[in-house]
């Protein structure tokens, strides 16, 4: 796959406003382009801060040119997983928490770490998959952030990963959700 690197062209602004949107929106950003051996063609505007953080060499190493049939067109992605995941980068590190409580009207689990610091644990109906955020004091939704990828959090002996994914950031997903973490006291 051929990728190449470059700035935003008028021809990219006047295709932006045909489609209803800003020019202003590709300020601050880097046209990737990449063409595969069967000569389809993928185009991505990368914020300029991401396209910096990440490199060229680790966009090359993780683009991928996917088909979307609704549309009839190839997008380019550029998968984040493995810069995130990276255990140079985030090494494996066991955070010790304490169970609080369990949220009144959301459902979610606090924890309050030996550093005094809270962890929110929302954990899908849905599927094996367990959201954490890093909480103030307020142990509330709006103050929380993401952890950092490569977190293990311990309670009780049961222990739960976190990691990035594209899909919906750092979280415990199927391969490192554990479904008896929680323990009600």
């Amino acid at each position: 796959m051929i990728v190449s690197f470059s700035s935003p062209t008028d021809r990219d602004k006047k295709e932006y406003v045909l489609i209803g949107m800003r020019p202003s929106c590709l300020d601050d950003k880097v046209k990737i382009t990449a063409i595969d051996d069967d000569f389809h063609v993928g185009v991505l505007f990368m914020g300029l801060d991401t396209y910096m953080r990440l490199g060229e060499d680790y966009i090359r190493e993780n683009v991928k040119l996917q088909h979307y049939s609704s549309m009839d067109m190839w997008c380019l992605e550029v998968s984040q997983n493995n810069y995130y995941n990276d255990q140079a980068r985030n090494p494996d590190k066991i955070i010790p928490v304490k169970f609080v409580e369990v949220e009144m009207g959301t459902g979610r689990q606090v924890y309050r770490g030996e550093d005094g610091r809270y962890y929110l644990r929302e954990v899908s109906r849905r599927e094996p998959f367990a959201k954490w955020y890093i909480c103030g004091k307020r142990r509330v939704f709006e103050d929380g952030s993401e952890p950092r990828a490569n977190l293990i959090f311990e309670c009780g002996g049961q222990k739960e990963k976190v990691r990035y994914d594209d899909w919906n950031g750092v979280a415990a997903y199927s391969d490192t959700f554990n479904q008896n973490f929680h323990k009600e006291m």
